[in-house]
């Protein structure tokens, strides 16, 4: 039996990490996680330091990703520090708080109210369109609890919907169409609500 390949992409290069279903898979444990930042929000919880990292993260990446949302949302996207975290920090924090243990998937990124931090995976490539888009969905769960939308949503699936649906938006701007097509229907899986609880 002929091993599946994987996808080929326009510049020549073959790269299963860019596959759209890996896409899929990552922003669905994304996903998982959109309880996390409500009940840290109202337990108070946070990572401390961040995994230790002394200061914020800085770079034109960071600042054309807020400038992006807040273009599209026409509302100033908050300060936010960004941290760089170990994946194992990330997935620990995550699936700990939301599933009560220990998962094979990996988490990307979460935002985290009671800190207002954003905590990426390390070994995200920030020069990448599909890295930047996880700074962006993060940065619209800022917005939404600066404006206390948490408050108000229906469940948590609709807070995530908008997230993804700006992270689509952004994905769809730099060129990336097949990984914005799935993040916006797993938005709009979140957004149902009932796929969500």
């Amino acid at each position: 039996m002929r091993k599946a390949r994987p996808p080929q992409y326009p510049d020549g290069h073959h790269d299963t990490a860019k596959a759209p279903w890996d896409t899929l898979r990552l922003a669905y444990v994304i996903a998982l996680a959109c309880g996390l930042a409500s009940l840290l929000a109202t337990t108070g919880l946070a990572p401390a330091g961040a995994d230790g990292s002394d200061g914020c993260l800085e770079g034109d990446w960071i600042s054309e990703a807020r400038a992006f949302v807040t273009e599209a949302t026409g509302t100033p996207a908050p300060e936010a520090c960004v941290r760089l975290v170990r994946k194992e920090r990330l997935d620990g924090l995550v699936f700990r708080v939301v599933l009560g243990g220990t998962h094979a998937e990996a988490v990307a990124a979460v935002y985290v109210p009671a800190t207002r931090e954003i905590l990426l995976a390390d070994d995200l490539d920030s020069a990448t369109p599909l890295a930047r888009s996880y700074l962006v969905h993060e940065l619209v769960h800022a917005q939404q609890f600066a404006s206390s939308a948490h408050e108000h949503a229906s469940c948590p699936g609709v807070l995530e919907a908008n997230a993804y649906g700006m992270q689509a938006h952004y994905l769809r701007t730099k060129g990336q169409p097949e990984e914005a097509f799935l993040l916006q229907v797993l938005g709009m899986l979140q957004g149902a609500c009932s796929y969500s609880d």
